[in-house]
């Protein structure tokens, strides 16, 4: 899967898996635990609303896939 657009889509990737959001920003969003986080933001905040949002309205670029626990 090279692209996601929609939530479903988003929360069957693995943790491990980094997006990239396709705002005019680029965003990086990293699933840990089942959630998803911001790199540079305090590592135990969750960005989900914010991920789901984004993915609903321009989609993501899967970077890198993850690997299953």
């Amino acid at each position: 899967m090279d692209s996601v657009k929609t939530i479903r889509e988003l929360d069957e990737l693995p943790d491990g898996s980094v997006v990239e959001l396709l705002d005019k920003r680029g965003t990086l969003r990293v699933k840990r635990e089942g959630h998803w986080r911001d790199l540079t933001k305090a590592p135990d905040t969750t960005w989900n609303v914010n991920t789901y949002v984004n993915i609903r309205r321009w989609g993501a670029r899967v970077i890198k896939g993850g690997t299953e626990q």
